[in-house]
């Protein structure tokens, strides 16, 4: 019965994070079907721990703030993350644009740091932030020396959802590009996952395996294609092989 109503509050935490303008009682009950009366109790149990938190405006409720805290702990004990981040800083300083560093975890593209450009395009990818790696360059870097069928996985149906006007749909087209990221050591997102906006994107390896990725990423007009060519790739190719390189030891 206890592990019952644990497996209940986790689909409703799971619910909530997804929802970030927060859900009515009626909608939650709704949503997992559970009785109203039961998704009360767990309200109420939650809400004084701080795992949730109910808008004083709407009466909605959300996520609450021990999450925050939760979440800090753990990106505190990335390795990686530690290791990227004042190259993550260089790289914006070098480039002004915004520069993200994800990693993959079940099958999702999530991002663990951001340093956003001060006056450039505005993204709502933040840390936390998670998606599909399909459309993304640091999604397809972190995809690209996967065995195929482990990518299969990821996508058992083989449905790729469209983002931007020019995301990949066909798994084949999505193995090929794959096949080329890997040969040449970078991705490039052009209005893949956002219309308007492209992105270049390196891996960062530790112990011989691709541990994250790093990206650029801007507006069409800031981030032109003979700019990536002749300038970004080659920062962020650089960029990713030094935080590699601090990662060895």
């Amino acid at each position: 019965m206890k592990l019952a109503s644990l497996t209940k509050s986790i689909q409703l935490i799971d619910l909530l994070g997804n929802h970030p303008q927060g859900l009515s009682l009626s909608e939650i009950s709704a949503t997992l079907g559970f009785p109203k009366s039961t998704v009360h109790h767990m309200l109420r149990t939650l809400l004084p721990h701080e795992y949730v938190y109910q808008f004083p405006e709407t009466k909605r409720y959300g996520l609450g703030y021990k999450f925050l805290e939760i979440s800090r702990g753990i990106l505190n004990n990335i390795d990686v993350r530690r290791v990227a981040h004042n190259h993550l800083r260089i790289l914006q300083e070098q480039t002004k644009e915004t520069v993200q560093l994800a990693t993959l975890r079940r099958g999702r593209f999530i991002y663990i740091d951001k340093i956003d450009a001060s006056d450039g395009l505005s993204l709502v990818t933040h840390i936390g932030y998670s998606t599909e790696p399909h459309a993304a360059a640091g999604g397809k870097v972190l995809l690209a020396e996967m065995r195929a069928e482990d990518i299969r996985q990821i996508y058992p149906d083989k449905y790729l959802k469209p983002y931007g006007k020019n995301t990949i749909t066909r798994f084949e087209d999505l193995l090929e590009e794959l096949a080329r990221i890997k040969r040449q050591g970078y991705a490039i997102d052009d209005e893949e996952y956002y219309e308007g906006v492209r992105c270049v994107a390196a891996p960062i390896r530790a112990g011989g395996r691709i541990e994250a990725a790093l990206s650029v990423t801007g507006s069409i007009f800031t981030m032109t294609k003979e700019r990536i060519q002749g300038q970004l790739i080659d920062l962020a190719k650089t960029t990713a092989a030094e935080i590699s390189a601090e990662l060895r030891w």
